[in-house]
C-alpha cells in the first residue's frame, strides 16, 4: 500500500526586504516538488509597494498583507498558519534560500513517520566572508552543537530550545492546537517558546541537518548589536516564564576552547580581520546580557 503524500504550504514572513524575498520565492520555485501554495505575510512599512510587486511577480504566491508593525513575529506566523491549507506548514524567512530538496525532505519525513509533529533543518551562512554575519552564525552554530555535537545525522529533538521556525516543517493540525502567543513585537523567541511547549507535551520532533536553507545575517555592527540585545531580552523573558535554564545542554562547550577554535577556522581572514572578528565574538554575548538585564529591570519598574 502506497502512503499518501502530505500536502505542503510554505509560509514566508517578510519586512521591507523585497530583494531578499525575491531570492526566497525563487528558491521555492526551484524545488524538486512544488508546494500547493506560498503564503507571504508582509509586514512592510516603507517598501510595501515593492514587496507586493515581488509577490505578484511570483505567480503561485498568495499575498497576505499585514500592515500593523506593532504585532509580533509570532502574530505573523499565526496569520500564515490560518491562511494555509496544506497538511504540513513549512516556514521560511525572507532572508533564507531553501535548498532544492528542502520541501521533498520535509514531505518524506512526514510521509514515512505519520506520528511526527515537526521537523527542523539547519541554517547555512550565506556570507562567510563578512565578520558580522559570521558572528551571528557562529553563535547559532554553537547552540546547535550544544545539543548535537555531530551535525551530520538525523536525531530526535528532546528539548525545544533550538526549535527554529526559519527552517521548520510542522503538522498544521498540531500547530493550530498549540499555536503561537502574540507577545511584544520585539520578542524573538516565538519558535523557542513553541518548542518548549511541544517537547513538554511529548510531541515528536526531529532534527535533520541535511535539510538546509542559506541565510544572509546582519552585515553591519548596529543591526548585529540590536539583534543580540533583543535576543538576550527574549531569552530572559522565556526563562522567567517557563522557569527553565536556557543554557542547559547535554554537551556544554567550554567557551575559551570554542572561541579559539572559531578564530582559527577562519582561514581566509587576515590577521586584522581575525582581530575584529574576535572582538565581535566577545561583544555579542555582552550585548545579549545587557538585553537580559533590561528585561529584569523592566519587570520592577
Amino acid at each position: 500500500m502506497i502512503k499518501k503524500h502530505p500536502t505542503i504550504s510554505v509560509v514566508i514572513l517578510t519586512n521591507d526586504r523585497p530583494h531578499l524575498l525575491k531570492k526566497a520565492l525563487t528558491s521555492i520555485k526551484r524545488q524538486t516538488i512544488p508546494p500547493i501554495e506560498v503564503v507571504t505575510v508582509d509586514d512592510s512599512s516603507v517598501l510595501h509597494k515593492e514587496t507586493v510587486d515581488v509577490i505578484k511577480a511570483y505567480t503561485n504566491a498568495l499575498p497576505i498583507i499585514k500592515r500593523n508593525t506593532e504585532h509580533s513575529i509570532s502574530y505573523g506566523r499565526s496569520i500564515g498558519m490560518k491562511a494555509a491549507h496544506g497538511d504540513i506548514i513549512v516556514y521560511l524567512d525572507d532572508d533564507c534560500e531553501a535548498a532544492p530538496t528542502y520541501l521533498k525532505k520535509f514531505r518524506d519525513h512526514f510521509r514515512n513517520n505519520p506520528h511526527l509533529t515537526a521537523v527542523i533543518g539547519r541554517i547555512v551562512n550565506g556570507l562567510p566572508d563578512n565578520v558580522y554575519a559570521s558572528t551571528q552564525y557562529a553563535y547559532y552554530d554553537r547552540g546547535l552543537r550544544r545539543f548535537f555535537p555531530i551535525l551530520d545525522r538525523t536525531e530526535p529533538l528532546t528539548w525545544g530550545r533550538i526549535l527554529d521556525c526559519e527552517v521548520m516543517g510542522i503538522k498544521r493540525t498540531k500547530l493550530m492546537h498549540f499555536g503561537f502567543p502574540d507577545r511584544n513585537r520585539l520578542y524573538r523567541n516565538d519558535d523557542v517558546e513553541l518548542g518548549l511547549r511541544l517537547t513538554k507535551a511529548g510531541e515528536r520532533i526531529i532534527f535533520d541537518p541535511s535539510i538546509t536553507a542559506t541565510a544572509y545575517p546582519r552585515t553591519s555592527l548596529i543591526p548585529l548589536w540590536i539583534a543580540a540585545f533583543w535576543n538576550g531580552h527574549s531569552d530572559a523573558c522565556t526563562a522567567h516564564m517557563y522557569r527553565v535554564n536556557l543554557r542547559d545542554a547535554p554537551y556544554p562547550s567550554f567557551f575559551p576552547t570554542w572561541f579559539i577554535s572559531e578564530i582559527r577556522s577562519k582561514h581566509n581572514f587576515s590577521l586584522i580581520k581575525k582581530a575584529g572578528y574576535a572582538l565581535l565574538l566577545l561583544s555579542f554575548p555582552t550585548v545579549s546580557r545587557i538585553g537580559k538585564l533590561w528585561y529584569h529591570l523592566r519587570r520592577f519598574l
